[in-house]
């Protein structure tokens, strides 16, 4: 992957508008958008989109290379294995702007946050359970309110923030991993491509918004059917594998 350092691009946007003599405000009045936008360049925190490139290059007087090298290139000669870097950083920078949208994002997000309610009550009836009962059955309702809290966790990323599409060396190398800043998936067996990839993130919503709402039903129901002792060692287990099952499935069908 080449991705664009946001902290270096940033650092040379406000080196050269200085020398420029600009103000955060001139540049955006040049390129039409807010001073806020061209604060959030500076300070590494975003990347203005393509279209915006040319223009920033334009206004800077620097080249959109030296742009996305994040330096002064001077007359140094770009090599071809160097200017087919430079291309796949516009196409990464192109596809990082649109991954995260989707028609879907928003109902997504509204059911989500539907669950959550919920979910909360149901955090709080676990924790009251985990203390006014015994050790043995604090052990069922520990792991219950556990795997509420962390399908919760995984909820908010699936439904609010996972990428709709992935890079495209996906599609090229048919990949069996995804990479997301902190969040790593890698299932045996599994290809992650833009093919199966919607798939793959529908059902993962699934599971979470299920496990999030239904984990205490479900271990009291178990308990009552199999006692305390099957639960605690078993319930994480079958949550876990209807997550494997989640991504393997329609990983798999789709590929």
């Amino acid at each position: 992957m080449h991705e664009i350092d946001k902290g270096r691009f940033g650092a040379f946007v406000a080196a050269r508008r200085k020398e420029k003599a600009m103000t955060q405000r001139d540049l955006a009045q040049k390129l039409y958008v807010s001073d806020k936008a061209v604060s959030k360049w500076e300070r590494g925190l975003a990347l203005p989109d393509v279209a915006l490139l040319t223009p920033l290059a334009e206004a800077l007087d620097v080249t959109v290379a030296e742009l996305l090298e994040g330096r002064r290139l001077e007359d140094e000669p770009v090599s071809a294995e160097e200017a087919e870097r430079l291309v796949r950083r516009v196409i990464d920078l192109s596809e990082e702007k649109t991954a995260r949208g989707g028609p879907d994002r928003k109902r997504w997000a509204a059911v989500y946050f539907l669950c959550l309610i919920p979910t909360a009550g149901e955090l709080a009836w676990l924790i009251r359970l985990m203390t006014v009962t015994d050790t043995e059955h604090w052990a069922v309702y520990h792991p219950a309110a556990l795997l509420a809290a962390l399908s919760a966790g995984f909820g908010l990323y699936f439904c609010l923030f996972a990428k709709t599409r992935l890079p495209w060396y996906h599609d090229v190398g048919k990949l069996g991993f995804y990479y997301d800043g902190p969040l790593r998936m890698n299932v045996p067996g599994v290809r992650f491509t833009n093919r199966n990839w919607p798939h793959i993130l529908h059902w993962t919503r699934v599971w979470c918004l299920l496990s999030m709402t239904l984990s205490g039903a479900v271990c009291l129901a178990a308990k009552a059917l199999f006692g305390p002792g099957p639960v605690a060692q078993w319930l994480p287990m079958a949550s876990l594998a209807g997550l494997l099952a989640a991504i393997y499935l329609p990983g798999r069908r789709y590929e």
